[in-house]
Parts: C-alpha cells; sequence; structure tokens
C-alpha cells in the first residue's frame, strides 16, 4: 500500500516523486490483532526495500467489548449497532465517546446507555450553553460587529474564561498535532464543564440586568461568550462536526469574511496574551471555597435560596489576590459578605482520636493512654495533625511521635456555624436566621415559584408580564417586604395580591408547606 497508491514503479521511472514525499507516512492506526500481520508486515517490507521504517507514528486500537466485559458477538447477542446509535443519539454522539471515552489502545466497554451519558453529560451541556446565548442574543438584539470591549476592560470572570480558552485552545491543538485526540477531547470537555457550570452561572444576570441593560458590562458578557462558542464550534470540528457546524454557521459563517462552513476554517491557535496564570489560581481556590460552603448548606439541610448573613473563610494563600472575587462567592453561597479568619482554628476546634487498627499494634495496652491524653490536650496538637504535621504526645510518661495517619480527625464547630475543611481551605458559615433573611429566603422562593409559571406559560424570556400573588402565612409579609425587588426579577410590570386580572395561567406551588397560587398573564 505504501508504495502501490503511489503508482510506485521505479524500473519504470514512475511514481518516484510523489512516494519519495508522502513515505514514510505520519500516520498509522489499526486494531491490536493487527500488531503481527498489518503493522509488521509493514515495518518489515519498509526496512527490507528501503532501510526505513513505514510510518512515523501509530496507534493500535483496543477491542470493543460489551458492557460486562465480554467480546461481541452476534451469537451472543450482545452487539452495539453503530446505526442505531446514530438513530437514537446522533453520530456526534458515537464519534465523541469513541475519541474521549478512554484509551484508544485499551478495550473499550460500549453500550447504548454509555452513548446516552455522552448526550447527558456533554452534548447537552454544550447544546443549553448555546441556548442560552441564542435566546438572550436575540432578545437583545446583540450583534458582535456593532463594537468590542477591550479584555482588560471586561470583569474578572469575563478574562478568567478566556484564559481557560486560551489554554484549551493550546492543549487541543498540541494534542491533536500529537494524534493524541483522546487528551485535546478532554481538555475541550473541562473547558465546556467550566463554561456551563462556572461561567454562565456567575454572570447569567449580567445578560439581562435592567440596570445595565446596553453598557459595557452587558456587552462585554455577550462578546466573551460568543468568543467562546465560535472557538469551540471550531475546536470541534473534528469531534463533533455535526454539532459544530450548527453552532458556527448561526454564530459566525459569513460574519467578517468567515467562511460558510466551520470546516473550511482553520483550528484555532492560542493566543498567549490572554493566559493569566494568577487569576487562574484564584479562580480555582474560589471555586474550592464555593465547592466546601455547598458543602455545609447541604449537611445542614439549609436551601440555596436561603440567604445567610455571612461566610467565614481561611485561606493560607495571597489573601489579595482573591479579594475581587469575593463577590462571585457571596453570590454563590448566598451570603451578605466573605470575612478571611487568620487561622481554621477560629471556626472550629480540631479534636483527634486514635487510629486504632494503625495504634493498636504499634503501642499494644499503650493506646488507651494515648487516647486519653488526645481527649485532655487543647487542640493545638491535631490542628498540627489537621495541618499535615508530625507531633509528639506525652502519653502516661511516654513520649509517642504521631502523623496525621494515626489519628481520625474530628472538627467540632462553633454553635450556630456549619464549617468544611479540604486542601488547606475551611468555610464557615453562620447558620443563624434573622427574620429579615427568612423573610428574603421566602421572596427568593417565590421568584422560583413565578419563573416556572411563566416557563410552564410559554413565556419569551423578555415578555413583560401582569402577576399575582396569592399567598398565607410568612409569605405575605415577604412579598409585603421585597414586591419591587420580585417584579424586577420576574419582568411583571405590576404585582397584585390574590389573582391577577384577566390572568391566562394559573399553577399552584407549595413553599414550605404553605399553598402558593401564581396566577399572570401577559403585559
Amino acid at each position: 500500500m505504501p508504495y502501490a497508491q503511489w503508482g510506485y514503479h521505479p524500473e519504470l521511472g514512475r511514481g518516484l516523486e510523489r512516494f519519495e514525499e508522502y513515505f514514510p507516512a505520519d500516520f498509522i492506526s489499526e486494531a491490536i490483532d493487527q500488531t503481527r500481520g498489518w503493522f509488521y508486515t509493514l515495518m518489515a517490507e519498509g526496512v527490507l526495500l528501503f532501510d526505513s521504517t513505514a510510518y512515523g507514528t501509530v496507534v493500535c486500537l483496543g477491542h470493543l467489548v460489551d458492557r460486562d466485559g465480554r467480546k461481541m458477538s452476534k451469537s451472543l447477542g450482545n452487539t452495539v449497532d453503530a446505526f442505531e446509535v446514530m438513530d437514537r443519539q446522533g453520530a456526534d454522539a458515537l464519534r465523541w465517546f469513541l475519541l474521549t471515552g478512554g484509551s484508544p489502545w485499551s478495550p473499550r466497554r460500549v453500550s447504548m446507555q454509555m452513548f446516552d451519558d455522552v448526550v447527558r453529560q456533554f452534548l447537552l451541556p454544550l447544546w443549553n450553553v448555546y441556548a442560552f446565548f441564542v435566546t438572550y442574543a436575540n432578545a437583545s438584539g446583540f450583534d458582535p460587529s456593532d463594537g468590542d470591549v477591550a479584555v482588560e476592560r471586561r470583569p474578572l470572570l469575563d478574562r478568567w474564561v478566556l484564559s481557560q480558552l486560551s489554554r484549551t485552545e493550546a492543549v487541543a491543538h498540541d494534542g491533536l498535532q500529537a494524534y493524541d485526540a483522546t487528551g485535546a477531547g478532554r481538555r475541550i470537555a473541562a473547558f465546556v464543564e467550566d463554561l456551563s457550570n462556572w461561567y454562565v452561572r456567575r454572570a447569567r444576570r449580567r445578560f439581562w440586568d435592567p440596570a445595565d441593560y446596553g453598557g459595557d458590562d452587558v456587552r462585554a458578557a455577550f462578546l466573551t461568550l460568543h468568543t467562546c462558542l465560535v472557538s469551540l464550534s471550531q475546536l470541534l470540528a473534528p469531534f463533533t462536526p455535526f454539532v459544530a457546524e450548527t453552532l458556527w454557521r448561526n454564530l459566525a459563517a459569513g460574519r467578517n469574511a468567515a467562511p460558510d462552513s466551520v470546516h473550511l476554517s482553520d483550528y484555532p491557535n492560542a493566543d498567549g496574551r490572554l493566559v493569566n496564570p494568577a487569576l487562574d489560581d484564584s479562580m480555582a481556590a474560589v471555586r474550592q471555597i464555593v465547592e466546601l460552603g455547598r458543602r455545609v448548606r447541604t449537611e445542614t439541610k439549609v436551601r440555596v435560596r436561603q440567604p445567610l448573613l455571612e461566610a467565614v473563610v481561611h485561606y493560607a494563600g495571597d489573601h489579595a489576590a482573591l479579594e475581587p472575587l469575593l463577590d462571585l462567592v457571596a453570590e454563590e453561597l448566598n451570603v451578605k459578605q466573605v470575612l478571611f479568619a487568620e487561622s481554621a482554628e477560629q471556626l472550629g476546634r480540631w479534636r483527634a482520636k486514635p487510629n486504632f487498627k494503625v495504634l493498636g499494634p504499634r503501642l499494644g495496652p499503650g493506646v488507651k493512654d494515648a487516647a486519653t491524653a488526645l481527649e485532655r490536650e487543647d487542640g493545638s496538637l491535631a490542628a498540627a495533625l489537621a495541618h499535615g504535621e508530625t507531633v509528639r504526645l506525652d502519653a502516661g510518661g511516654d513520649q509517642i511521635e504521631l502523623a496525621p495517619g494515626d489519628v481520625e480527625l474530628v472538627q467540632e464547630t462553633i454553635e450556630g456555624w456549619g464549617v468544611a475543611s479540604d486542601g488547606g481551605i475551611t468555610v464557615a458559615l453562620e447558620l443563624e436566621l434573622t427574620p429579615e433573611l427568612q423573610s428574603e429566603g421566602l421572596a427568593r422562593e417565590l421568584v422560583r415559584a413565578v419563573q416556572d409559571a411563566r416557563k410552564a406559560a410559554g413565556l419569551d424570556v423578555g415578555d413583560r408580564i401582569v402577576l399575582g400573588l396569592r399567598l398565607e402565612g410568612p409569605a405575605v409579609e415577604a412579598l409585603g417586604t421585597h414586591r419591587r425587588w420580585i417584579a424586577d426579577e420576574t419582568l411583571a410590570v405590576d404585582v397584585v395580591d390574590g389573582a391577577a386580572p384577566g390572568a391566562t395561567f394559573e399553577q399552584t406551588f407549595e413553599i414550605d408547606g404553605a399553598a402558593v397560587g401564581v396566577s399572570l398573564r401577559q403585559a
């Protein structure tokens, strides 16, 4: 094949130039059963005839097996029909799984459920981001050619996601150049996760914020998300060509001399000027803080829509670098303020108990003295162990050396607070609720109910409404205090008690055990 495809006939003087240009081949890929067949044959012939390998890069693919690890066989009835996959989930889901679902040289388990997971975990989040952008861009009349907002003038969140995009472009470009489609695809998947679950979450309000509609902050958000989606369409073109083409044709084709098809455009090259390592590190710390705060809410069963007074953070890194990002933490954790603590011990005392499986064989009966000594110590030794240090403990007159793995650590929280720690970061949330906080929490629940009703009524995101709320109990007071805010959040030109005049849609919800009637009509 390496010679025949170029019509290589040295005895006739034909095909020599093309052969010399393209031999040896850059790349070859076959399954593992061709190791002693095709791979070896080509290599042996190349060495014997030309003193050269026949190919420069080889990927030896593993076999596909069923979900239980058995070789696929028609007689066993455990095969997966590729055309059935494409009919059910699309060719892009099939391609994405085969390219990124595991090391190409390893056996790959395949089932319909796995292709469903590709759609649910990757393609749907990507499409939801795209649909979000298109919905609000159409509602606001956004046109990317109307003017730019310099990157250095955009909010830190925008600069962070553009830094992540540039890093992704570099990894994907270099990965494909090195025939590592799996590594390139997984980096793209990580970026889609960042875009969906952090950038859009935190920038969502900017796309429709009445206070800055048409201003630079709103335009920066649209420009940033547009840039990310256009680049993603190019990054994904070799992986998911149909989804990539759909994004490109709607967002980029024909603009600024862009070709009609993404497959006619150049693969992205990273703009290193956008990479901001310090901002990337700070945002990673912020996201870890948020994750710990969410853990506290989950463990203490405090719902996210319930505002809290404050979060206190112990962070050993540069506080000044995090200060400009604390608003993101406050918004995501729904707290009024975020403060720094000088030490984790301010947020709760550490207590250590012997790990009897480890210390029992080592200390024998002396493990009881160690347990007594740990129970009586003031928490300083436990704190040192929590920070990964080794300590010496006086147990019954004997000096015992303890490492973190020798004990079980428990953090005793301050009453009225919830605490979570990981990786050198500790986060505490004040859980006591004032009447004002409870009222605001109810108002947020009312907004959620109205937004659900708007969606069920089939309204567009920009439609104004007349809203009626039929309430009882504490929700009545919450509406009285937060009526204007509820109206702004739900695009209501009027909020009335009881049924909305001429309501075209009604729905009943339950909030804190009380019935809430929502009625509305388009204004």
